[in-house]
């Protein structure tokens, strides 16, 4: 089973261009069980000053009917705010949408507000568990700061993936925004593998790349094999769509396959965004 890490840059002012750059990296992702964009792919990153535009929203529901119809043999998983339609909370959820031949699907963001307090303003949490299905393996789909609590901290919310531990998956994903910080990357990684670590799955990790508003994202989309040690990974600062092999989470490497490159080189290629 292959898998596509689709690392690109996504623009909050330009919607058709994000939604041809779906489409072109899922046609471009030959052979593989599911392509996975980055948080908010669909919109852009840090949408909040968008989001009580109903004409910005009706857009991002216009691009997912799209994309599902041009990828209708392509299963992909990507970022989308989608409308709360229960008359309570918040008027959305932060989430995940994964559409394969008519289907659609939609797993909503738990923790919020953690890293950019805006999302509180717009966004519902939500508790509902579901795994999904790709052929023969279950994926607990996250998203950003939903596997933040890795040390039961009681301020935090319950790490998204222990309440989905029941459901049995294979495989965690986490689909984020996460912000350019060199002195984090490493904390990053760490809290990442210590996901691996604490659950005995593998997790794959597709990060936003790209400046957006007064924020740089750093992409370095990665996946953790079974011993908590990165076996594929994306560049730093740059789109990429890459194309990985799941054998790879059965890896037994005792290091990651990738050093992360000095601060002067990283704020090089921040600068060039």
């Amino acid at each position: 089973m292959k898998i596509t890490l689709a690392q690109k840059n996504f623009s909050t002012n330009d919607i058709e261009l994000n939604v041809n750059k779906i489409i072109d990296a899922a046609h471009e992702a030959k052979g593989s069980s599911l392509v996975i964009f980055p948080e908010f792919a669909v919109c852009g990153m840090n949408p909040y000053g968008h989001l009580s535009d109903d004409g910005f929203v009706g857009k991002c529901e216009k691009a997912l009917d799209r994309i599902a119809a041009e990828c209708e043999r392509v299963a992909v998983l990507l970022g989308c705010p989608v409308r709360n339609t229960s008359g309570k909370g918040k008027p959305f959820y932060n989430a995940a949408v994964y559409l394969f031949q008519g289907q659609r699907k939609i797993f909503k963001k738990k923790q919020l507000g953690l890293s950019d307090k805006r999302e509180l303003e717009y966004f519902e949490p939500s508790d509902e568990n579901e795994v999904l299905q790709v052929g023969c393996h279950k994926f607990a789909v996250t998203i950003g700061s939903d596997i933040y609590n890795i040390g039961d901290d009681e301020l935090l919310i319950q790490n998204r993936v222990d309440d989905l531990m029941p459901l049995a998956p294979d495989v965690i994903v986490n689909i984020a925004s996460e912000v350019f910080d060199y002195q984090n990357i490493r904390n990053r990684i760490s809290g990442l593998r210590q996901n691996v670590l604490k659950t005995e799955r593998p997790l794959v990790f597709v990060n936003n790349v790209g400046r957006n508003e007064d924020k740089i994202y750093d992409g370095h989309s990665m996946i953790f094999g079974y011993e908590g040690y990165v076996v594929a990974s994306n560049p730093f600062l740059q789109e990429k769509v890459n194309d990985v092999d799941l054998v790879c989470l059965i890896s037994m490497k005792q290091t990651d396959i990738q050093d992360v490159p000095s601060k002067e080189e990283l704020e090089n290629l921040a600068d060039k965004l």
